[in-house]
């Protein structure tokens, strides 16, 4: 394949500051654009990350790595659900969904943003346990009003949520993202980042819906590819800094049996917990 100078990883790790958010315009752009022919053509890539995406010096963006990638159907086969490297793996596959569809690339999406966004991964897990952790910390926690049906899912049925969270809402669109996290990105951004970041896999826009998203309209707009910075080259050095990141699973490998009784160690005294049959949640 062509040449190509970066990977948007290692481009994240060496910036001090983020990408404009012109340019993140720029990028999100070609990475949905490439997702939206992905799946026109019913193929899920299902390891969408940002040391998957390359990039040359004059902005323009590539997937690569398609050792995961996979046709699909509708309705869906039964897939294994240990694919998509942990930090940008979607709730439903954590919970051990066996028939998932395109949803899952929208989530990794969505983590990428967060990750254009902040140069930092979104959601660090150290693993599959606390993956989920901190995403319900980012989103809340699941109802049925906000994911009907989620207490299916194989590793949700001892999953007990804290007694006093409810949701009221009866909207049809997810709960927005808490701004502090993202305080310099637009309403219309926030709304869009909320909405592949949505627990129920129902509630996230398709490829094609993204690409008419308001936020690619407001100002700035995105930033021609031809105006994009350029950046050295990292390719044929010998040192190169790594940030340690948790590797793709593997081709063939079955997924884990989760043990969810030691989530964060469960509760010590002093703390308010809820302790459920095989899965525990700190609050506070």
């Amino acid at each position: 394949m062509d040449f190509l100078e970066h990977d948007l990883k290692t481009l994240l790790d060496d910036m001090r500051e983020p990408f404009l958010p012109s340019e993140i315009k720029t990028l999100l752009l070609q990475i949905m654009s490439a997702t939206e022919f992905l799946h026109s053509h019913w193929i899920m890539h299902r390891d969408l990350k940002t040391s998957n995406l390359l990039m040359n010096n004059r902005g323009e963006i590539k997937l690569a790595d398609f050792g995961m990638a996979r046709y699909y159907g509708d309705p869906p086969p039964k897939l294994t659900q240990l694919v998509v490297t942990l930090w940008y793996r979607s709730p439903e596959l954590l919970l051990g969904a066996e028939k998932y569809g395109p949803e899952i690339d929208m989530w990794s999406i969505g983590c990428i943003f967060g990750e254009l966004l902040t140069t930092e991964p979104l959601l660090q897990g150290k693993n599959e346990v606390e993956q989920l952790s901190k995403i319900f910390a980012l989103t809340g926690h699941p109802t049925q009003q906000t994911w009907p049906g989620f207490r299916s899912l194989p590793n949700a049925k001892s999953l007990r949520l804290p007694p006093s969270y409810s949701s009221n809402s009866s909207s049809p669109n997810p709960p927005l993202l808490p701004r502090s996290k993202f305080p310099y990105l637009t309403n219309s951004g926030l709304t869009l980042l909320s909405s592949l970041l949505a627990l129920n896999p129902a509630s996230r826009p398709t490829a094609q819906e993204c690409l008419r998203h308001p936020y690619f309209r407001e100002d700035p707009r995105p930033k021609p590819k031809e105006m994009f910075p350029t950046f050295p080259s990292k390719a044929g050095m010998e040192r190169r800094r790594k940030r340690e990141t948790p590797e793709a699973p593997k081709h063939g490998a079955e997924a884990p049996k989760l043990d969810f009784a030691s989530v964060f160690g469960g509760t010590t005294a002093g703390e308010t917990g809820e302790a459920g049959a095989g899965f525990t949640l700190r609050l506070g």
